[in-house]
């Protein structure tokens, strides 16, 4: 009975901080795609914000509806919400795990071939609104980089260069006196006759991955534990399933 109680205790705790979660993640999502004087101008330019609003918004209410169920499962000793609980959480499990097998077994497939030739293809230059070429600035800009694999990238038969004849490469690679897109470039001129220190020689496409395989640690780290709570949660919705009446 007591083991009982104490699973009943823990299984109410853990919705209750999942619901919370879910609910600053909706109310993120929500300021993010509709705030008038905030987020708005940006997320309506920008398709990728757009959609990573929608889908953070997406996530907090999945997630507060898995934790008001398994709350009221728990203060109600509903067998029905519980039963319902168990099968979303398994759901969920199921898809991250089949999801990360996935990666595993595709990301070394991944060959810089496929985005060169989109970036030479669709990148238009340093001032232009469109999203693609506004997601690569804001890329290179980021880490550092410059093309998929080096300046040379946007070479002739590129859209870039057909765009900005003369321009050996964007802005974008060159390095700046500060941080991000606020930062100042150290020189055009030095860059642009590719002078050492004025511009990234190194291609987005190993930076990324070097980054990556740096910090995969944590994100490992942090998947192994959201694994582990949703294993202890159908755990619990299981056992207590079985012990309601």
């Amino acid at each position: 009975m007591g083991v009982l109680s104490c699973m009943k205790y823990l299984m109410f705790i853990f919705n209750v901080l999942v619901f919370a979660g879910g609910t600053c993640l909706s109310g993120v999502g929500v300021w993010v795609a509709v705030d008038p004087a905030g987020f708005q101008d940006i997320v309506a330019a920008k398709a990728v914000l757009n959609a990573g609003a929608y889908l953070l918004l997406a996530v907090g209410i999945t997630l507060s509806l898995l934790g008001f169920l398994g709350c009221c499962g728990v203060l109600r000793r509903s067998r029905p919400l519980l039963l319902v609980f168990f099968i979303l959480v398994s759901l969920v499990f199921i898809t991250q795990l089949v999801g990360a097998v996935l990666f595993l077994v595709h990301w070394k497939q991944i060959r810089p071939e496929l985005f060169l030739s989109e970036l030479r293809r669709n990148y238009c230059g340093d001032e232009d609104a469109e999203v693609f070429s506004t997601a690569w600035n804001t890329l290179m800009i980021t880490f550092s980089c410059c093309g998929v694999l080096g300046p040379e990238d946007f070479g002739n038969g590129s859209q870039f260069q057909e765009l900005h004849p003369g321009t050996p490469w964007p802005q974008a690679c060159c390095t700046r006196a500060g941080l991000l897109q606020a930062g100042e470039l150290l020189g055009w001129e030095q860059c642009r006759e590719r002078s050492p220190g004025y511009i990234h020689e190194q291609g987005c496409f190993s930076t990324i991955g070097s980054t990556f395989q740096k910090y995969t640690s944590v994100p490992g780290a942090c998947s192994l534990a959201v694994l582990g709570i949703e294993i202890f949660a159908m755990f619990f919705a299981f056992c207590l399933y079985y012990n309601f009446d």
